[in-house]
C-alpha cells in the first residue's frame, strides 16, 4: 500500500516512489521551502560517494553554486550528510541546507531553502524540522 498525505493506492511491489514533496512556510510562495526527493544509491557506489556525486551534479547545473559547509551527522537512526549551499536563480540569491539520509539503498534528500541568506535562527529552525524525520526501514 502507497501512502499519500490524502490517501492510499495499491501500487506493484516493485514500483519505486520517485516523487517529490514541497512545502512553504507561506501559501503565496514566498519565504522558506522544505523540499523532500528520493532517489537510489548507484549500484557498488558509497553513501559518501553519492553525496559527492550528486554535489559535483549541483555545481554543474546551478549558478554560482557554492559549498559553505559540510558535515556529517546522524538523523532518524542512520547516517546523513548536511550541505549548507548558496546559489544565484533567476529570483536572486538561494541559501540551502540539504540534508542527504540514507535508508538501505534508498536516499531521502531534505532541501530547505530560503531566498536571499538564511539567518542563525532560520537555519535552526530548519534544523529543528529537520531533525524530527522518522524513518520506515527498507531493504536493502
Amino acid at each position: 500500500m502507497y501512502r499519500i498525505n490524502e490517501g492510499t493506492l495499491d501500487l506493484p511491489r516493485d514500483w519505486a516512489d520517485r516523487s517529490i514533496n514541497v512545502v512553504a512556510s507561506n501559501p503565496t510562495g514566498a519565504g522558506a521551502s522544505l523540499t523532500i526527493t528520493r532517489d537510489d544509491m548507484p549500484w557498488g557506489m558509497s553513501f559518501d560517494e553519492y553525496v559527492d556525486e550528486q554535489t559535483k551534479q549541483a555545481a554543474k547545473a546551478l549558478k554560482n553554486f557554492e559549498v559553505i559547509e559540510r558535515r556529517s551527522l546522524d538523523l532518524a537512526g542512520v547516517p546523513a550528510t548536511e550541505i549548507e549551499s548558496r546559489w544565484i536563480a533567476k529570483q536572486g540569491p538561494i541559501h540551502q541546507l540539504i540534508t542527504t539520509v540514507q535508508n538501505g539503498r534508498r536516499v531521502l534528500i531534505l532541501t530547505a531553502s530560503l531566498g536571499g541568506e538564511m539567518s542563525e535562527s532560520q537555519k535552526t529552525e530548519m534544523r529543528r524540522i529537520v531533525a524530527t524525520l522518522r524513518l520506515e526501514r527498507t531493504e536493502g
